[in-house]
């Protein structure tokens, strides 16, 4: 299974960049990081302000390098280094869809903030010092791994989705699979099975067609877990030779659907696939799975038998 990375946006001044590309070589190791100047990031023809409201929700978490770029003379006439106002209100902006534990501001040692910053705790750094910047960094990929190894949970449309797959599913086969009676298949009789849920490699048309043409090319049966109560419909991949061993998949077909969803909020009048949808279904996918195995991790019964695994 591929690690779980978040998507995380990171924004600087252009005088801040080659930080910003510093601290993305650091954060890397935690996650998918994507530069304000990468291709695909900023949608032609819109505004920044736009833009920035625009990418606020496709984003797991806001990183913001703020560099020694603006001399200001203050009221009582004294000068003072303050960050480009633009790197201020980009944050400013995360903190507010996002909160405060998702959106970060990676500080250089010497500059004044604004004074609702006063008392707040932000990692500094030395412009000229990497060994201080890779020290920064590893403040945030501590707060993103504490993130996720608390299991927060954020209201995207796959949370509901993988919650209600659980549920609806993983709970009944996981309950049929410990309460099965023996099946029978070319004279071998399994009696021990695992769960595997597949996560497909991208959202693109309905899963629901995706599954049969991955159930096809693997050539695993449909077939049914006796119960007590009721017969369980699956596919199977049976191997007399590993017998009474056997493995059942499940594709979420509940997925389908959420392509759609992603073009409408692009407001896309064309066909095709852009860099930035393909960055929100990577977050969506790697959500629905996070969530998953939450779940899953709540049950020994489940733990024991399901896996989740990629599409192969």
């Amino acid at each position: 299974m591929n690690d779980l990375k978040p998507q995380i946006f990171i924004g600087s001044s252009t005088g801040g960049y080659s930080i910003a590309e510093k601290v993305k070589n650091c954060l890397s190791i935690v996650g998918d990081c994507h530069l304000w100047k990468d291709d695909g990031v900023w949608e032609v023809n819109t505004s920044t302000f736009d833009n920035l409201l625009r990418m606020v929700k496709f984003f797991d978490f806001g990183v913001f390098v703020a560099t020694a770029d603006d001399l200001t003379l203050t009221v009582d006439d004294k000068i003072v280094i303050e960050p480009r106002d633009n790197v201020i209100l980009e944050m400013a902006l995360y903190l507010g869809a996002l909160g405060k534990d998702k959106s970060f501001l990676l500080v250089e040692k010497g500059i004044k903030l604004p004074t609702d910053f006063s008392g707040i705790y932000m990692p500094r750094f030395i412009a000229t010092d990497d060994t201080s910047i890779h020290n920064a960094c590893n403040e945030f990929i501590h707060k993103i791994n504490e993130h996720y190894r608390l299991g927060h949970l954020s209201l995207y449309p796959t949370t509901a989705l993988a919650i209600g797959y659980y549920k609806n599913f993983i709970e009944g086969m996981v309950e049929s699979i410990h309460d099965a009676e023996n099946l029978e298949y070319e004279g071998a009789i399994f009696t021990d099975f695992k769960l595997k849920v597949v996560i497909p490699n991208d959202l693109s048309g309905y899963i629901r067609q995706k599954a049969s043409l991955f159930y096809k090319r693997h050539g695993f049966g449909e077939n049914k877990i006796k119960t007590k109560y009721r017969s369980q419909p699956a596919w199977f991949h049976l191997d007399v030779n590993n017998a009474p061993h056997g493995v059942i998949y499940d594709m979420p077909s509940t997925l389908t659907g959420i392509d759609d969803a992603i073009e409408m909020v692009l407001q896309k009048g064309f066909t095709g696939r852009t860099a930035m949808q393909e960055i929100i279904e990577q977050r969506e996918l790697n959500n629905f799975r996070r969530v998953l195995q939450i779940q899953i991790n709540k049950s020994p019964y489940a733990k024991a038998v399901v896996e989740i695994i990629d599409e192969f």
